[in-house]
């Protein structure tokens, strides 16, 4: 296995760093809680973070602690559609690539490192698992469904947390950038 660490990995990727950071404060505007300061992308751990107001209302804590999954995940997808496409799909049948448009084909590859950077920032971080420990698992004023349903989505976080330690971060990003080409393929040559 290849140890790499989590600063260089973040440094290479920051463009996902930054739309994680997006999404929580997106979530925030929202959810109409107040954001205080926004650091989209540092060379320092955290790499990125938003300081907001806390609330008490355990449905827009989870929204935001889990916001960067779906904005991420659907903006990753979204913008490495066409480049996987052209890559790896169908499209590199229909636009072959020769010498005379490699323009084309590094425009590509670089839409695809721009899309598979926001989709390996999808996951929570473990301080958003914290933030959901403290403002609804260790919240008296929460009650038992929020607690129930909150629950799974903590251990999920931390368990993805375990998990980039052997690329599933990587792996995700891989697996989610295939998955809209490959879903449009079936349909389209049915």
């Amino acid at each position: 296995m290849i140890f790499i660490p989590g600063i260089v990995i973040s440094i290479v990727t920051f463009p996902g760093v930054a739309v994680h950071e997006l999404a929580h404060q997106i979530c925030c505007r929202i959810c109409r809680i107040p954001v205080y300061e926004v650091k989209y992308f540092q060379v320092s751990n955290p790499c990125g973070y938003v300081v907001h107001e806390s609330t008490s209302n355990p449905w827009k804590n989870l929204l935001t602690g889990l916001g960067p999954f779906f904005v991420n995940t659907i903006l990753g997808m979204i913008i490495t559609f066409p480049a996987y496409y052209s890559l790896w799909g169908a499209g590199k049948y229909m636009y072959g690539y020769n010498s005379s448009n490699t323009g084309m084909f590094i425009i590509n590859l670089v839409l695809y490192w721009l899309g598979l950077s926001i989709l390996m920032h999808a996951f929570p971080s473990t301080g958003d698992a914290k933030t959901l420990v403290q403002t609804v698992m260790k919240n008296k004023d929460v009650n038992i469904f929020a607690k129930i349903v909150t629950a799974p989505f903590i251990g999920l976080i931390y368990l993805g947390a375990v998990g980039s330690a052997f690329w599933l971060d990587l792996i995700y990003g891989i697996a989610m950038s295939a998955l809209l080409p490959h879903l449009f393929e079936r349909l389209m040559f049915l």
